[in-house]
């Protein structure tokens, strides 16, 4: 019989061929974002929930300051003034801090054209790449999934029927409720990689 050491066994398939190198677990970030304005180019809160091996590990919201004007129709949704973000970082410093992550991981979202869509006007506006992403959209999930056995597809609704605690439009919270529904639905439907698309900014 033959042993081989972990390290050597390591070793051996970094040489491999690439389609024989394992693969490496399946990470996700639910994103969720908040708007000051009806425009949709602009942020003011960002919510981001990591995935890992099937489970939560990480949920994050992001004050920024969207250096542009509220509208009183969005603070009224999400119930972040002016004053409450004028301290904080604007959004090139907080992609800094988040590209890595949005990059190197599937990307979730409830509604996505929404979100991406707002990102991508960002991304634009303050003239920062970023190259194409995989992405899966719950809300077209949820749909295939539940079809109706649900009242409506919303985040909140799926979230209250599914015992997933939310507060809404709070992007940290919407974040996080966006990744546990994914989960459920894996749960009930099994893998949902035939669900991802790439979205191009």
């Amino acid at each position: 019989m033959i042993y081989i050491t972990e390290e050597k066994l390591k070793e051996l398939l970094a040489g491999a061929p690439e389609h024989l190198r394992p693969v490496p677990p399946r990470r996700m970030v639910a994103f969720d974002v908040e708007t000051p304005n009806t425009r949709g180019d602009r942020i003011c809160s960002a919510g981001l929930t990591v995935i890992e091996n099937n489970r939560v590990i990480e949920t994050r919201e992001i004050r920024i300051n969207p250096e542009t004007d509220f509208d009183w129709r969005c603070i009224r949704v999400h119930g972040i003034h002016p004053e409450d973000v004028e301290d904080e970082p604007a959004f090139p410093e907080v992609w800094d801090s988040i590209r890595d992550i949005m990059e190197n991981s599937v990307i979730l979202a409830h509604n996505a054209s929404f979100d991406l869509g707002v990102l991508k006007r960002l991304l634009c506006h303050y003239e920062l790449e970023f190259h194409p992403v995989r992405y899966a959209d719950t809300l077209r999930i949820s749909r295939a999934v539940y079809g109706r056995t649900m009242p409506n597809h919303k985040l909140g609704t799926l979230c209250a029927e599914l015992g997933i605690p939310l507060d809404a439009h709070q992007a940290g919270s919407d974040s996080f409720g966006c990744a546990e529904l994914y989960l459920r639905m894996q749960e009930t439907a099994g893998n949902l990689d035939s669900f991802d698309r790439v979205y191009s900014f």
